[in-house]
């Protein structure tokens, strides 16, 4: 057994331009040493997100307080709210992050390394907050 007694000591980050929009930042609480497992406590300001991405073992958000949106490639998408448990299983790709008027706070446990793809542009995340979004049809996600 271990016990991390607070934070792993690593300072708290801002979220990096090529896998959030907005601002973002990044509390870690726990690294594994051969980086198959983060917990990180995870703060987003209105309209922060993260890009479309996938974790090759999945990944576990708990959230603690705020609102926000989890959306998938294929569409399914599912406002978030203070209480909520997410599993995104292994290789799904999804975003998720902040609603225009609301922070977010969430734990997210990721498994496994993570596979960043595209940016969620301004127009796909304001028409899924807007109910404008039809689907996985206007999902635009860039698998580089």
């Amino acid at each position: 057994m271990k016990i991390e007694h607070g934070r792993t000591g690593a300072p708290s980050r801002v979220g990096e331009a090529d896998t959030f929009s907005g601002r973002v930042m990044l509390d870690p609480l726990l690294e594994a040493g051969n980086g198959e497992v983060r917990i990180n406590s995870v703060v987003f300001s209105p309209g922060g997100r993260t890009f479309w991405h996938s974790h090759a073992g999945g990944q576990v958000l708990i959230v603690a307080s705020g609102h926000g949106m989890v959306e998938t490639k294929e569409g399914d998408r599912e406002l978030l709210n203070p209480g909520d448990v997410v599993w995104a299983p292994p290789g799904e790709v999804h975003w998720h992050g902040a609603a225009p008027d609301s922070f977010i706070n969430h734990t997210a446990i990721s498994l496994g390394t993570a596979d960043w793809a595209g940016q969620v542009d301004d127009e796909h995340y304001g028409a899924v907050f807007a109910g404008e979004y039809d689907g996985p049809n206007d999902a635009v996600y860039d698998e580089e």
